[in-house]
């Protein structure tokens, strides 16, 4: 019932929507009583619903006239009566459908005696086919089928023929593979033995009479890789441990590549392993034989060592800078060659693994499971060696060698000598450390030259003569030999150019730095704490030093300007020529563009350690940074000292003053000043080698500056405060009455005078005059005010008298003074009444 319905959807519209919906079952509960229990709401009930929207017409009178309740079963004679009629309205449906099928129903019953006709026509075609496919077959297909049988006969005998072929040919095996290897060709000696135990393992599998040939084969095969493990060990020794001819790279070319390619075929990679070792023998001996060469061509005295001179360490130590920069240079070449030769020789193994294994970009499993846990071992190798490295690093410089690096070829961390400690088990990890030989070398030189370096170094002796200059010498040919590697490929890795010997001579320069810095901050530190603070003289050398200096705005440490056996000292509009073999007396005050300072003997000795800067920053630019730091840190210990020791009366208890004196105060200024002078020279030097991104550090020189200008005020302010306290002292005794001058003025002027004294000499003129302009104004003031505070006025004439006397007194004392010449003083009147 449920398909009939389903099938006259489109035509019934006046069935419940209940009875075509194509989900309906009377399984489901809600269909159930949707279906057979009355409704609550009549409007909604269910069997009244249509596709048209008009109620379903009630079947008879006693279906409305029955009173049921909702939720009751519904009276079974009026849905009886509902049912059949739409049941009947069904049956209408179909028939007419039924009626409209008629005509092609029996046009298809009349159509099918003609296609029975039809078929019997077929039947006897496909019988004609068939006769004559049976008549083909036996005059073509037979014959085939001969020929073919035929040849497979033919087959089997030749493959029959191949395999006795094999036999006699197995039966001569260990003969013919004796007789290669005494032709040294190992790979032809390899292939027989692989290839007779692939046909023992297939062809001939079985073969009772070559049972133990296999063993004795394999046997064999292990023999020919410990032979040609030995020969490639002698082989090489042989090649890395003697020079070879002019022109010649490689001297035993055709032996090696034999030995190479059989090893490679038999997958024996240990070979690596003993390269390797070698090269780092052989970069050590091409280094000891250098040195020695080196130490009995300078001259070093070797009463003190052995003939033999298995110790290098000290008789290195003992060389001229300049021997030592030609052995430096020696190595470097020598070594340099040696990685050429190794440059050879790892085309040589490049070559022979290709032939051995051809590229293959899809490898097999197994290999690619072993390439990866090869790199798993590459990276755990990577993170000890940076571990190991990290304080290395750490003392590294600012500067130095951190911008010359190039790009890797196996991984961007792993290094040539990480890569060839792991032990090669692939075909595809081979050619991944094959290319890395010549780099591998050339780390390897870098560690034997950093230790020769390092060497020289350790004489703290040697390190303290060494100059910028030298250092900077020794830091060029580090340069020049690493650009020489990068123009050949030797660094693959970013670290490379900056590790090993970059690190080396990192290291090298920051404790010359280092002990540079110490060593002229304990100089000075020396001569501060056992300052007498007087006056020093000032020599000739240093005295060219700053003429120079002012000449060419760059400070350096020059002993004199030699000229033919003579030296030159220059002052302000003139040159005076002396013999060098004269005795000259040096001066009392320094000349810096025609201004003398009179100055303490630490303040020389500051301007000698700012000029040694100023040529190490000049020689070794890319330690910038680190120069920086420290002369910043030496100029304001200087500062910070003085101020102690004078102005903090430090001297008193170090070197027993009695006490700081005014003309102390003065030569602590007059040096701080001269310091002062110079610290545009150090900046502009430090200006001229900072890269443009750190020339921020320059802001800490004029800080400095600034602070040296402060403390020389703090001086000139004590000065005058140490006046202005005689001159109160004095006015608070002073009692006017008809001694003229005063007691008290007399002594006002002697303090003044003392004070003018001890500046003289040391102070230039004009600040000497600025500094009693300062006192007079204090001088005014406090006269002003005691004047007042006495009662003192211009109506009591005896008393204002005395006091006009007494100002004149002073008045007379302070143009006597010869700085003070030029003052204009006020009157008494100007003084009490302004």
């Amino acid at each position: 019932m449920k398909i009939l319905i389903c099938r006259l959807q489109k035509n019934i519209s006046v069935l419940a929507i209940i009875f075509i919906d194509p989900r309906f079952t009377l399984g489901d509960s809600s269909t159930f009583s949707a279906v057979f229990t009355v409704p609550a709401n009549e409007n909604h009930d269910a069997l009244k619903q249509t596709l048209s929207g008009k109620n379903v017409i009630p079947a008879t009178p006693l279906e409305i006239a029955i009173n049921k309740k909702p939720g009751e079963f519904r009276d079974y004679e009026s849905l009886q009566n509902r049912l059949e009629m739409m049941h009947d309205v069904v049956d209408g449906r179909l028939a007419g459908k039924l009626v409209a099928k008629t005509d092609d129903f029996w046009q298809v019953v009349r159509s099918f005696s003609g296609l029975q006709e039809q078929l019997a026509n077929a039947l006897q075609c496909v019988m004609v086919v068939r006769r004559n496919l049976k008549h083909v077959d036996e005059l073509v297909c037979d014959q085939s089928k001969q020929i073919v049988e035929v040849h497979e006969k033919y087959e089997e005998k030749k493959n029959l023929l191949a395999k006795l072929h094999d036999i006699s040919c197995l039966r001569e095996a260990q003969s013919t593979v004796q007789m290669m290897l005494s032709q040294g060709d190992y790979p032809k000696a390899i292939e027989c033995i692989e290839t007779s135990l692939d046909v023992l393992s297939k062809e001939l599998n079985g073969v009772t009479c070559f049972r133990h040939l296999a063993s004795q084969l394999r046997e064999l095969y292990s023999v020919i890789g410990r032979m040609m493990n030995e020969d490639f060990a002698s082989l090489i020794q042989k090649e890395l441990g003697v020079k070879p001819e002019a022109g010649t790279l490689i001297q035993a070319e055709g032996e090696l590549s034999a030995v190479l390619l059989g090893l490679m075929r038999m997958r024996k990679y240990s070979f690596i392993g003993v390269l390797r070792e070698e090269i780092v023998e052989g970069v050590k001996s091409v280094m000891r034989h250098v040195i020695k060469n080196q130490i009995l061509n300078s001259g070093v005295d070797l009463s003190d060592f052995d003939p033999s001179l298995t110790q290098l360490g000290e008789p290195v130590r003992r060389m001229k800078h300049s021997d030592f920069l030609k052995t430096v240079r020696a190595v470097m070449d020598e070594e340099f060659y040696f990685c050429k030769r190794l440059e050879a020789l790892q085309d040589i193994l490049m070559e022979v693994a290709e032939r051995a294994h051809p590229s293959n970009r899809h490898g097999s499993s197994q290999d690619i499971i072993i390439e990866r846990l090869e790199e798993a071992k590459i990276d755990e190798s990577d993170s000890e060696d940076e571990t190991s490295e990290g304080s290395i690093g750490k003392s590294t410089g600012s500067g130095g060698f951190g911008g010359f690096v190039s790009g890797s070829a196996v991984n961007s961390n792993a290094t040539a000598t990480t890569l060839l400690s792991i032990e090669v088990r692939s075909d595809a990890f081979l050619k991944r450390v094959l290319p890395l030989i010549a780099e591998f070398g050339h780390q390897c030189a870098q560690q034997r030259i950093s230790r020769l370096l390092m060497a020289r170094a350790k004489n703290s002796a040697v390190t303290e003569a060494t100059t910028p200059t030298q250092l900077s010498e020794c830091i060029a040919l580090v340069k020049e030999y690493q650009s020489q590697c990068e123009e050949e490929g030797w660094y693959s890795t970013q670290s490379q150019k900056v590790g090993g010997l970059g690190r080396a001579v990192n290291k090298l320069s920051m404790d010359y730095i280092e002990k540079f810095h110490a060593a002229r901050k304990i100089r000075i530190g020396n001569m501060l704490d056992t300052e007498l603070w007087k006056v020093t003289d000032v020599s000739i050398v240093d005295q060219n030093m700053v003429d120079l200096a002012i000449e060419t705005g760059r400070l350096r440490s020059r002993k004199g300007n030699d000229d033919s056996g003579k030296k030159t000292f220059k002052r302000t509009g003139s040159s005076t020529t002396i013999d060098s073999g004269t005795s000259v007396s040096n001066q009392t005050g320094i000349i810096v563009d025609e201004e003398s300072f009179v100055v303490v003997g630490s303040s020389i000795t500051m301007i000698q350690i700012l000029a040694d800067y100023c040529e190490a920053i000049s020689e070794m630019p890319s330690f910038a940074q680190d120069w920086n730091s420290r002369v910043v840190e030496l100029l304001k210990t200087f500062n910070s000292r003085c101020c102690q020791l004078i102005l903090g009366a430090g001297a008193l208890q170090l070197v027993g003053l009695k006490t700081i004196s005014v003309r102390n105060l003065a030569l602590a200024g007059r040096s701080l000043e001269l310091v002062c002078r110079f610290i545009p020279m150090v900046h502009d030097e430090m200006d001229r080698v900072l890269p443009e991104d750190r020339k921020s550090l320059l802001r800490y020189f004029k800080g400095v500056e600034s602070e040296y200008r402060d403390h020389v005020n703090e001086i000139s302010a004590k000065l005058i405060s140490v006046i202005a306290h005689y001159t109160t002292n004095c006015l608070g005794m002073w009692d006017v009455k008809g001694n003229i001058p005063s007691p008290e003025f007399q002594q006002i002027c002697r303090h003044m005078l003392k004070f003018h004294n001890g500046l003289t000499g040391i102070m230039p003129r004009d600040q000497i005059e600025a500094l009693f302009r300062q006192v007079h104004e204090n001088f005014k003031a406090n006269l002003r005010e005691h004047v007042t505070g006495m009662g003192i006025t211009p109506h009591d004439t005896l008393k204002y008298g005395y006091v006009t006397q007494d100002y004149m007194y002073y008045q007379q004392n302070v143009k006597n003074m010869e700085s003070c010449r030029n003052m204009e003083l006020e009157s008494l009147n100007d003084i009490m009444f302004d």
